[in-house]
C-alpha cells in the first residue's frame, strides 16, 4: 500500500513538474535587431516621406512577451531629424517560426530638430504598432512591422506624430 501511494504520488509530480516545464518552451535568448525604416510623415513636417535607420537590444521573456531597448535616427531632410531612444514590450499573440504575430508598444524620450543640439523638440515618445517575424534559421528570424509614433512639444512646436514601416532582423545570441 505504501509503495502504491509513492508510485501515484511520484507519477503524479512528474507529470505536473513537466506540464510545468512545458508552458515555457521558449528560448529566452538575447538579440540585437538592425532596422531600416521608411516614414509617412505628420503634416506639420516639411516634407511628406523620411528614411530612418535603427537598433534594438531585445531579451525574449517567456512564450508571450519581449522587450527592446530601441535607438533610432530619422532623416526627414531640411535639417529635421529626430533622434529617440525607446523602451518597447512585444506581445506574440502567437510563436511560430513560420509566422509570428506580435503587437508593440513603448515609451522613450525624443530630440527633434538639427543633430547634436538645438533641437527644437526633446519630449516624451509614445509609439504602438503590429507586425510579424519569421524564422530565417536558427541564428536569424526576418522581421516587419507598422508603428505610429507621437511626441509633445517643448519651446512651442506642435506635437508631432508619425508612420514608420519598418523591415529588419533578429540575430539572436546562442
Amino acid at each position: 500500500m505504501k509503495f502504491m501511494r509513492l508510485a501515484m504520488a511520484s507519477f503524479l509530480w512528474g507529470v505536473t513538474a513537466h506540464a510545468a516545464f512545458a508552458q515555457d518552451h521558449v528560448d529566452k535568448s538575447w538579440y540585437v535587431a538592425p532596422t531600416v525604416s521608411l516614414t509617412v510623415n505628420d503634416g506639420d513636417r516639411a516634407k511628406s516621406t523620411g528614411v530612418a535607420g535603427g537598433v534594438a537590444l531585445g531579451k525574449v521573456l517567456n512564450e508571450n512577451w519581449n522587450v527592446e531597448l530601441a535607438g533610432q535616427y530619422v532623416d526627414f531632410g531640411a535639417q529635421d531629424n529626430q533622434a529617440s531612444i525607446v523602451l518597447d514590450a512585444l506581445y506574440f499573440l502567437k510563436r511560430n517560426e513560420r509566422f509570428s504575430p506580435y503587437i508593440t508598444m513603448g515609451i522613450g524620450g525624443v530630440h527633434e530638430g538639427p543633430l547634436p543640439n538645438d533641437g527644437r523638440n526633446q519630449d516624451l515618445l509614445l509609439r504602438g504598432g503590429v507586425g510579424f517575424t519569421t524564422s530565417l534559421n536558427k541564428y536569424i528570424d526576418f522581421r516587419m512591422d507598422a508603428r505610429y509614433q507621437w511626441h509633445g512639444s517643448t519651446g512651442g512646436a506642435p506635437n508631432l506624430g508619425d508612420c514608420f514601416i519598418s523591415a529588419g532582423l533578429d540575430i539572436y545570441f546562442r
